[in-house]
């Protein structure tokens, strides 16, 4: 069940609810059920990764919005289940992290395909050019799909440097063949954090790769082809160009919905009802107060689309202020220090991921991310440990 959640989510990511609850259903039908409940309600990292969902069942108690609350909850229902279940599980053995991995890595693979094939139908059959951003990626907003293929890189590099030795050759060719059509993917995208993480991942992968007994030769072809691939995209990346125009000009009509425009906008209008606020916020799935801040800017795009923060710790703050803020923080850095201190370098690039991600996105106000933050989490954390 878990090589499949992992599958449908970078694949068709609507089959992943049903996926969990049949997961969890499973788990508790299974013998030894207090056992399992006692070992989950003693680990004190399952007990901090629930606290997220727990401060915003808090913050329901006074919201002005209990509609769109409960609705919050549900979608941060992964972030709560996920741990309970996982730190009750043992830790697993390479082969079945294996499977996850691809499992994992085909689902992102097959979604590639699928958005390839319907783009080149519609070019073929209307004439219309949807290779790239919003239009190219059907099942999830681009800049999830490219965090999903990113930590697909973590997963294949692991598997290639650490384990090679335990990998057929079948599997070493799989990898061979579509990480760079997984790149090419992520290019056409056009995600700019995706983008910009899958280069620093990268560069940390040349850099280990400089670091271990790997041939010098192999290194400099890895570290020319990659690269050279990393520039080429970057520099003819349209979404960069309108992010420099932006930056040159220093100007930002309240009016637009411009993607770097309205991240400007809903930052200004954020940090605003924020000093309002600071302590409690204004409950969880409260976005009236943002909509009001919206209005009274003039910030007419932005309000009409009802956007949110497009920033997570911003939203947590709106949401639940100065607690919330910090429980999301000792979620991120109690595990890195774990990471680092246990040497665990999958799970240091997975967070590193999520933080940087996180300043662009609201990523736990989609099940998109709270889905894909609450399963490789708690896989990492408790079953995994690499």
């Amino acid at each position: 069940m878990l090589c499949l959640i992992g599958f449908v989510l970078t694949f068709y990511i609507f089959l992943t609810p049903p996926c969990i609850i049949l997961f969890v259903v499973l788990w508790l039908t299974e013998e030894d059920l207090k056992r399992k409940l006692t070992a989950c309600f003693r680990n004190k990292y399952a007990l901090l990764f629930t606290s997220l969902c727990i401060i915003y069942l808090f913050g329901m108690l006074y919201t002005k919005s209990v509609a769109h609350g409960w609705m919050d909850l549900q979608i941060k229902l992964s972030i709560i289940l996920f741990p309970l279940v996982l730190s009750s599980e043992p830790k697993m053995d390479f082969q079945k992290q294996k499977w996850f991995g691809f499992a994992f890595i085909s689902g992102a693979v097959l979604h590639g395909i699928y958005c390839l094939v319907i783009a080149a139908d519609i070019y073929f059959t209307q004439g219309k050019m949807q290779f790239t951003y919003l239009p190219f990626s059907k099942f999830v907003h681009p800049t999830y799909y490219s965090m999903y293929i990113d930590m697909a890189f973590v997963f294949m590099y692991y598997a290639l440097t650490e384990k090679g030795n335990e990998l057929t050759k079948r599997e070493k060719w799989y990898i061979y063949i579509y990480a760079p059509f997984l790149l090419v993917i992520l290019i056409l995208l056009e995600s700019k954090m995706g983008t910009l993480i899958t280069v620093l991942l990268f560069s940390i992968f040349i850099l280990k790769y400089f670091l271990s007994r790997y041939s010098a030769l192999k290194t400099g072809v890895a570290v020319i082809v990659i690269m050279g691939i990393a520039i080429v995209g970057v520099f003819k990346f349209s979404r960069f160009n309108a992010l420099n125009g932006l930056i040159n000009t220093q100007q930002v009509d309240v009016t637009s919905v411009e993607s770097n425009q309205a991240r400007v906008l809903v930052s200004r209008a954020a940090t605003e009802i924020i000093k309002q606020s600071p302590i409690l916020g204004y409950g969880t799935g409260d976005t009236l107060a943002l909509m009001n801040q919206y209005k009274a800017d003039g910030m007419t795009g932005i309000y009409h689309e009802k956007l949110n923060t497009h920033n997570q710790y911003l939203q947590t703050m709106v949401a639940v202020g100065i607690p919330g803020i910090l429980i999301l923080l000792a979620n991120f850095l109690v595990p890195v220090f774990i990471s680092i201190k246990e040497k665990r370098f999958v799970y240091f690039l997975f967070l590193l991921i999520l933080i940087l991600n996180f300043l662009t996105e609201s990523m736990l106000e989609q099940q998109a991310g709270t889905m894909f933050y609450g399963l490789l989490n708690s896989l990492l954390m408790f079953n995994f440990v690499i």
